[in-house]
């Protein structure tokens, strides 16, 4: 049959019909099909944004879409020039405005995300105790990052906090971003890690650069750490990996490993990492924060050898892997429950007026990679625990000297009869004994890791100029009233170092009639003693009948973490500070504090990030301020006397101090209360009755603190101190 070649016409009903129904298809698609097979993957390189867009104007079903606010941030500039075009590493001048705060800050682009910016605001001024923020562009899959915040907590992580904001700049509305605190000294003093020194670590075989610890601004930590790594290496390489539990946080490490499984689909070193060296402690602690932009893509059979890919190796990392691993899988009901109230607050922000089921189904997609079916697998080691090779090229870059081995070894036996034999101390199984007689220290002398040492009544210790004793374990000084135990320098004008405690969180000191003068402070075996008599990490110290002064350095004594107990003690004459407290829990009692030195600028007692009570103590002609609590901690006064100190009590940075019952005689300013560090707000002293007698000044308050009379102290109060 003959076809005609002429064309016909399509009439308005085929156009119609060829609109309306593959139209009434995507409606009944989009109104009809479960959430969650929408929100899966499409062909054909179909989108999440684009399945979004059909889904908000297709999608007939009512209730679906719920209107939020974000928080509202404004970026401008006097010059009209826009943040968000500005380009190369550099920092320009714009004005920020967020609720209750406005303020000319400093913006840069941040390099690891498209779009993203760095504000930093004035150290004076921070934005809600932040003095730098992270802004990068969100969607409704940016709820993950809320989830991985939860994640991190659980581990115990430290980590910034997520939140969604809007932000406006260029003159436009640019939608909705994430908003973190970026991690800095600052961010980390916040977190209870004052002290801390930040530094990056890699893991690309072809960047050797990279494979070692670079820090922003401490150069003495990153020598220190590169020889001390370098000596673990070497270890590790023969097969001994007990090293890595003492040089690195294990709890954090392991919980760092974990997020980085579940984030990155087992992949856990395809970017550089970030990490704080606690000087207190002498350890690395792995921070986390998510991943941003593209990763470095490291594939092949092996790993780099460095510290963070070398923990899976020590036999007590792997079984801490495996029991917290299983403890996620026992408590996913409860982590789905915390997702489910960001849920609630976040994904109406993140979906803004778009399909709300959609954006529910996505999460729960990504709730399901992050801790469903996968996190019961039983290879998780094996996606991690990958042969280990020193990169080629590293060792150019590997810091040359000699470092201390400051963990258990299999000669300390060895080691501490050596020591015994050097000073004529004894062994009795795992204890040194120092009996009555005189100890000579010419040399830094640290005892092995976990040894417990006791120093007898009549034991003398004189040391060499510079040099330390350092005790890995439990310490016990038996000295009395009448036949004490002496630490002194060799030379009364050359001042020793430190005589320290560095313990596992669970040592136990008890030290009774000790008289310790003369030293100064030191950095040994990696960490910082700012005290000439330091205890750092132990779980319990009791001090009694002791008397402690004439220190050269930062502090008389530093005690680092635990439940602290002093009673019946002297400190004086200290070139700084008499006793600083740091994140401790504990009481001071029938103690005295004084101050005979007029080159002297120190406080009695300086507690911070701390709650301790103090009874029945003297403070006297302290030329700084008698008692000086801050850093949000908790003060107990009561029953002392202050005698002629500049300021005798300050609160300050978000503390709270009571003080009842006490005498004030002949001070400068009786009370203190105000912000020091920016970022921290104000502080309280709440003052019952108490008896004041020639004192230049009440008090001194700032615009942010306060002193209050009250008048009787609520028994919550006591009971707050007495369940320590």
């Amino acid at each position: 049959m003959k076809r005609s070649s002429k064309g016909r016409r399509v009439g308005l009903l085929a156009w119609s019909l060829a609109v309306a129904v593959p139209g009434l298809l995507l409606v009944a698609l989009f109104t009809l099909a479960e959430p969650e097979r929408l929100a899966g993957d499409w062909p054909l390189g179909i989108g999440a944004r684009e399945v979004d867009t059909y889904a908000t104007i297709m999608d007939r079903r009512t209730g679906d879409t719920l209107h939020a606010e974000a928080e509202r941030y404004l970026l401008s500039s006097p010059a009209g020039a826009c943040a968000l075009e500005q380009v190369g590493p550099g920092w320009s001048t714009h004005w920020f405005e967020a609720d209750g705060h406005g303020d000319s800050v400093e913006v840069r682009r941040l390099r690891t995300a498209e779009g993203g910016l760095v504000i930093k605001f004035r150290r004076a001024e921070p934005f809600r105790a932040q003095r730098h923020i992270v802004l990068v562009p969100a969607n409704a899959e940016s709820i993950r990052l809320k989830y991985l915040e939860l994640l991190a907590h659980e581990f115990g992580l430290i980590t910034p906090e997520v939140s969604f904001v809007r932000l406006v700049a260029c003159g436009l509305d640019q939608g909705i971003y994430v908003k973190e605190e970026r991690i800095d000294t600052d961010f980390l003093e916040k977190q209870g890690a004052a002290g801390s020194s930040l530094f990056t670590q890699g893991h690309d075989a072809a960047r050797p650069d990279h494979l070692f610890p670079a820090f922003e601004d401490d150069t003495l930590a990153g020598a220190m750490l590169r020889r001390t790594l370098a000596m673990a290496y070497t270890d590790i390489e023969r097969g001994e990996t007990g090293s890595l539990p003492y040089i690195v946080d294990v709890d954090a490490a392991v919980g760092l490993l974990l997020m980085e499984w579940m984030e990155n689909d087992g992949d856990a070193f395809g970017q550089e990492h970030l990490f704080a060296y606690n000087w207190a402690k002498g350890r690395i602690v792995p921070l986390y924060r998510h991943a941003r932009g593209e990763r470095t893509g490291i594939t092949g059979n092996e790993r780099s050898l460095d510290f963070f890919t070398a923990l899976l190796k020590d036999p007590t990392i792997r079984e801490a892997f495996e029991e917290r691993r299983m403890q996620l899988v026992d408590q996913r009901w409860r982590m789905k429950e915390r997702f489910a109230a960001m849920d609630r607050a976040w994904l109406p922000i993140l979906a803004e007026g778009a399909s709300l089921m959609m954006a529910q189904a996505r999460a729960q997609r990504i709730q399901e990679d992050l801790i469903g079916a996968r996190l019961e697998q039983r290879d998780v080691l094996a996606a991690l625990d990958l042969p280990l090779v020193r990169a080629s090229g590293a060792a150019s870059f590997a810091e040359q000297g000699n470092a201390t081995r400051y963990w258990p070894s299999a000669h300390d036996a060895d080691i501490l009869a050596r020591i015994a034999d050097r000073t004529k101390a004894h062994v009795s199984g795992d204890t040194l004994v120092f009996p009555r007689g005189r100890y000579v220290i010419q040399e830094d002398l640290t005892i092995p890791y976990g040894y417990k040492v006791v120093l007898d009544q009549g034991a003398r210790f004189e040391l060499g100029a510079g040099r330390s004793v350092i005790v890995q374990g439990p310490l016990f000084v038996r000295g009395t009233k009448r036949n004490p135990v002496f630490v002194r320098p060799l030379s009364d004008d050359a001042p020793f170092g430190t005589f320290a405690v560095v313990g596992d969180g669970s040592t136990h000191c008890s030290i009774t009639g000790l008289q310790l003068s003369g030293g100064s402070e030191a950095r040994l075996n990696g960490v910082y003693f700012s005290g000439m008599f330091a205890i750092h990490n132990a779980g319990v110290t009791r001090m009694n009948d002791c008397v402690i002064g004439d220190s050269r350095g930062e502090d008389l004594l530093n005690i680092k973490g635990g439940l602290v107990e002093l009673n019946g003690c002297i400190f004086e004459d200290a070139h700084a500070d008499l006793v600083d407290l740091d994140g401790c829990k504990g009481s001071v009692a029938y103690c005295t504090f004084r101050s005979g030195r007029k080159d002297s600028n120190g406080d009695g007692l300086d507690v911070s990030g701390a709650r301790v009570s103090v009874w029945s103590c003297l403070f006297s002609k302290m030329m700084d301020k008698g008692i000086s609590v801050g850093e949000a901690s908790q003060l107990l006064v009561r029953s002392s006397r202050f005698e002629g100190n500049r300021l005798a009590i300050a609160a300050k940075d978000l503390s709270i101090a009571y003080v009842e019952g006490n005498t004030f005689t002949d001070n400068g300013i009786v009370f203190g209360a105000y912000r020091k560090k920016p970022i921290y707000g104000g502080a309280r002293v709440m003052r019952y009755a108490n008896e004041y007698v020639g004192n230049g000044k009440e008090q001194e308050v700032d615009e942010l603190s306060s002193v209050v009379p009250q008048e009787v102290m609520d028994e919550k109060v006591l009971k707050t101190f007495r369940a320590q």
